[in-house]
């Protein structure tokens, strides 16, 4: 398995984050648990089988990052966080995985958060246009 596809696959391994854990590491675990599934379904669309079940749960995904993204302190800069943190989480999910020996792939990775990100921002737009 190419070292892309194996990183794109790293669902989430452990619980959802403690709620007394700090905030930069809650962001961080739901970011990656996002760009597992995010990368899971983006595999499953280039082989043109992507299930509903995997469409749910990044659904599922995107709102839990949206909803910590609203419960965040405002002084917190998200996207920072979430690409420190996210990344930080990625890398240990995989080592733990058992690709030590390969280079993590930063770029795809990067752009995976990136996308989530504009999709939260466009969920949070949508969400404060509905509120007028």
């Amino acid at each position: 398995m190419a070292n892309g596809t194996a990183a794109l696959q790293l669902l989430p391994t452990e619980p959802a984050p403690d709620p007394s854990a700090s905030i930069e590491h809650r962001v961080g675990v739901v970011v990656a648990d996002a760009v597992g599934v995010i990368g899971a379904g983006l595999i499953e669309a280039r082989e043109g089988k992507l299930d509903d079940a995997t469409r749910a749960m990044g659904g599922e995904a995107v709102a839990r990052v949206f909803e910590l993204k609203q419960a965040a302190p405002s002084e917190l800069d998200f996207a920072a966080v979430a690409h420190e943190h996210g990344l930080k989480v990625l890398r240990a999910r995989y080592i733990a995985f058992g690709y030590e020996h390969q280079d993590f792939p930063e770029v795809p990775t990067v752009k995976i958060i990136d996308g989530l990100l504009a999709i939260v921002d466009r969920v949070s737009a949508q969400m404060r246009a509905m509120a007028h």
